[in-house]
């Protein structure tokens, strides 16, 4: 890496940070540098401190002079030759940040290596395959009202809280599922992550904590980290949600819990749906003990029974202790990030934190959403996605239940779509499915391993699979491998 010294001429300090810039833009080998002239423009510096920095760098090998053309990143080779080489570049690099902040724990670099990195069979996020999701008609709505509206495009009028004729459609589609939303208190959002992001900030400050279901969503978890607010593990019963007599006796023995998260409706990852009493006795113990309930029903649409299920927002009963988040990402175009927060009592200061984070959210988007919410395409295409994930989930759980080791435990998921795996222990010791994430990734086969959905080591021996997928042969062979590879897990040894 190029190092100019202490004190070093202007040029010199210019090459550093070109050669830095070329660098971190990871340039190819014979990829053409700015001009002259451009440098000296964009550096502020004169036309011959530009070329003397660029002089400066061929001579130590790192770029070419090519007549009439210009200059060009020398081959890897050459470099290497002239220079301390791939150990010198690796120090410099280390060196580059005077004040470097800290590394992301365990569970984020795996969430970021889910996230990015790609995958021959994606049994990992919680998403269905293109095919399921409306494009065509969605991309013919969005060009229309391109055309027609071009002040959608220009932003002309981008409003914070939203699109007008979308909160209206939100609020009129809640009254199906027997839940009453003001639009005046819906704020539209980059996704639901912003949605609970915003409702977190809204009731809760740094040292505050919060009780969250256990396991949960593993954003939801580095959320709270990002926050500086502790998480408070409730347990989640597969087959009814959060543990209500749990979270009172945590309160009844003095845990200062500011504000209770839940995924009520298709928990992510048990994908289970409680009872509306169960549902009742949650609010109404939040409201006697004055602590505000954020609620993440992302999933509510995608739930199978044949209603769906009311969110616990519906049995607040107008008193502004639910904050509502939900969105169109999972049931309608992943790639919309288009969510939503009905923010109660709170609603005004959701508004302004909305301002202040990312001000407003696209609105040609909002206004496709709000088209189709209004035509009834939306509940068309929710029947035929719902039926579909129902079929795919019975697939997936079939297939664990062949493949996998004996007593192999799997839920039954109520809607969404995922399904939550345990494995059997060896011995009486947990399966480690930390080393089997990095195996099975190794040979193209991802998935959401369980210390992602909680603290301490709680869920090592579990692991979430994603049932997006229309079930083919492929995806079957990819099961039957990773349940041989289950079956090979090493147990986790206690330290």
């Amino acid at each position: 890496m190029v190092q100019a010294e202490q004190g070093a001429p202007l040029y010199q300090q210019l090459a550093q940070r070109l050669w830095e810039g070329v660098d971190r833009a990871s340039m190819a080998d014979g990829e053409r540098l700015p001009s002259v002239r451009l440098l000296a423009a964009q550096y502020g510096v004169s036309l011959t401190t530009a070329l003397q920095a660029l002089r400066w760098l061929e001579t130590r090998g790192y770029i070419e002079a090519r007549p009439r053309s210009g200059y060009f990143v020398a081959k890897r080779m050459r470099r290497t030759k002239r220079t301390g080489g791939a150990a010198e570049t690796k120090h410099a690099s280390a060196k580059r940040w005077v004040r470097p902040v800290a590394e992301l724990d365990a569970q984020a670099r795996d969430h970021l290596a889910i996230a990015g990195a790609p995958s021959a069979v994606r049994l990992d996020l919680a998403s269905a395959e293109a095919t399921l999701y409306p494009v065509d008609r969605f991309s013919v709505l969005l060009r229309r009202l391109a055309y027609q509206h071009r002040d959608l495009l220009v932003g002309s009028h981008v409003r914070g809280s939203g699109y007008p004729a979308l909160r209206a459609q939100i609020a009129r589609q809640a009254i199906q599922y027997a839940c009453e939303l003001d639009p005046d208190e819906l704020v539209v959002t980059n996704g639901c992550v912003e949605a609970l992001n915003l409702a977190l900030r809204a009731v809760a400050r740094p040292g505050d904590v919060i009780a969250v279901e256990s396991p949960t969503y593993f954003v939801l978890l580095q959320m709270l980290r990002a926050l500086e607010m502790p998480a408070y593990p409730i347990p989640c019963v597969p087959e009814s949600g959060i543990d209500v007599d749990a979270l009172k006796a945590a309160l009844d023995r003095g845990v200062p819990i500011k504000a209770v998260v839940t995924v009520a409706n298709g928990n992510n990852p048990l994908g289970s749906v409680p009872s509306d009493a169960a549902k009742r006795a949650l609010v109404e113990l939040l409201r006697e003990r004055d602590i505000a309930l954020i609620e993440d029903d992302i999933f509510g649409d995608l739930c199978f029974g044949d209603t769906r299920p009311r969110p616990v927002r519906a049995f607040d009963e107008g008193h502004g202790n639910v904050l509502l988040c939900g969105g169109f990402s999972k049931s309608l175009c992943p790639g919309l990030r288009l969510g939503w927060i009905a923010g109660g009592r709170f609603t005004e200061r959701v508004k302004a934190l909305k301002y202040t984070t990312s001000m407003a959210t696209a609105e040609l988007q909002q206004a496709a959403v709000a088209q189709l919410l209004a035509g009834g395409g939306y509940a068309l295409h929710l029947r035929r996605l719902k039926a579909a994930l129902q079929s795919q989930q019975h697939a997936l759980r079939d297939a664990v239940m062949r493949y996998f080791p004996e007593g192999t435990e799997v839920t039954r998921p109520a809607g969404g779509f995922v399904l939550w795996v345990k494995l059997p222990g060896i011995d009486g010791a947990p399966r480690d499915t930390r080393t089997l994430f990095e195996r099975a990734r190794a040979e193209g086969v991802s998935f959401a391993p369980g210390h992602l959905f909680g603290e301490g080591g709680a869920f090592d021996d579990c692991l979430r699979l994603n049932a997006g997928n229309r079930w083919t042969s492929e995806l079957d062979a990819a099961v039957r491998r990773l349940g041989e590879l289950a079956a090979q897990a090493e147990p986790i040894v206690a330290a």
